[in-house]
């Protein structure tokens, strides 16, 4: 593609990608093809995949990161989690430390999920570990902005803490499950961390 090309397509580029200034990622990043089949997969309730590329956006409440993690969502299958991998690997780069909190809370949770789908191959589950820290390390700051923002709801269940406590069983280097799981319950995540407690202990007692 030309430059005259490029930059002719960059400009009729609208929707979602044009309201958050990614057009020049857009094209560079996938080809004819995978654009198309990115909007012909991605077809959120109540629009269609072409809300990515057209129409006029002069507001909305999502962001950047909002946008490209729920768009990598549609791609968890084994063919197409590249095009996720690209998503979220964009994602990352456009949050600033002013990006919400809990936008950056699910993007650390997609991120551990596609890459813990991918642990057979070298590497990847080193990076859902990497990933489930990141979101761990956030989890204060994430419960604040829960409660904040669902007033007088308890909190959700927590992808980082739930997924490495898995996978520290599995090692079983139960004694760091066990404290994982305690520091999960007492910041008031959902899930059986009691029950995992208590499991893990046993076999700590057998080990």
């Amino acid at each position: 593609m030309g430059l005259f090309d490029f930059l002719h397509r960059k400009k009729r580029i609208k929707g979602s990608i044009g309201y958050f200034g990614l057009q020049e990622w857009w094209l560079s990043a996938f080809s004819d093809e995978e654009r198309r089949y990115i909007q012909d997969t991605f077809q959120p309730l109540g629009a269609s995949g072409d809300s990515l590329t057209c129409g006029d956006v002069s507001y909305t409440s999502d962001t950047a990161v909002g946008l490209l993690c729920a768009l990598a969502g549609w791609f968890s299958k084994d063919g197409d989690r590249a095009i996720a991998y690209k998503l979220l690997e964009k994602a990352e780069e456009v949050s600033t430390p002013d990006t919400r909190i809990l936008d950056i809370h699910f993007l650390y949770g997609e991120k551990l999920k596609f890459y813990y789908k991918d642990r057979e191959k070298p590497g990847y589950l080193e990076k859902a570990v990497a990933a489930c820290n990141q979101q761990i390390q956030l989890a204060p700051k994430a419960a604040t902005a829960f409660k904040t923002q669902y007033k007088g709801a308890p909190l959700p269940s927590h992808k980082g803490y739930e997924q490495l406590a898995v996978v520290l069983e599995k090692q079983k280097h139960f004694r760091e499950a066990i404290q994982l799981c305690a520091e999960a319950g007492k910041q008031g995540w959902a899930g059986d961390w009691q029950k995992r407690i208590e499991r893990c202990k046993k076999k700590l007692e057998k080990a």
